[in-house]
């Protein structure tokens, strides 16, 4: 089976450059970081809430605890955040909150 391309680091800087300039950036960066950074998927992200990413204390969780219906294959399942995904998807969690 053949595999699907793989972006570069400069095809990435690119695509963030390119988001930096539309509407939304920060959202759409928070966006595409969740899926590089995280391996989410789109649907995954959508249905994200700001509880699923914020803790009670204002705090980025470190775990993701996605429920059966958010993901392909109707199993629930966590996702790891690494402290960059963390710090990239924080922020705009944080603003919306």
């Amino acid at each position: 089976m053949k595999q699907a391309p793989v972006l570069t680091d400069r095809d990435k800087q690119r695509v963030l450059q390119h988001i930096a300039r539309s509407s939304y950036s920060a959202r759409n960066r928070c966006m595409i970081q969740l899926s590089w950074l995280a391996g989410m998927r789109v649907g995954e992200i959508a249905a994200l809430n700001i509880g699923d990413v914020i803790g009670l204390h204002g705090e980025v969780r470190s775990e993701i605890q996605l429920k059966a219906a958010q993901t392909k294959g109707d199993k629930a399942r966590t996702v790891l955040l690494s402290v960059l995904a963390a710090l990239t998807s924080g922020p705009y969690f944080f603003a919306l909150g």
